[in-house]
């Protein structure tokens, strides 16, 4: 599965820029960062 050029946000405030990722389907796949960083946000994008 690929993500290109995603944007999100909550209501007026931009999360995520232009992001990009790839993630194989049938595998273990991880996002990490630090709290604060967009991962959720990120998850739920993708995913709803």
């Amino acid at each position: 599965m690929t993500v290109k050029n995603l944007n999100a946000g909550y209501r007026r405030l931009q999360i995520l820029f232009d992001v990009s990722a790839s993630f194989q389907v049938g595998k273990i796949n991880v996002v990490v960062g630090p709290n604060g960083s967009g991962k959720s946000t990120l998850l739920k994008s993708i995913f709803g």
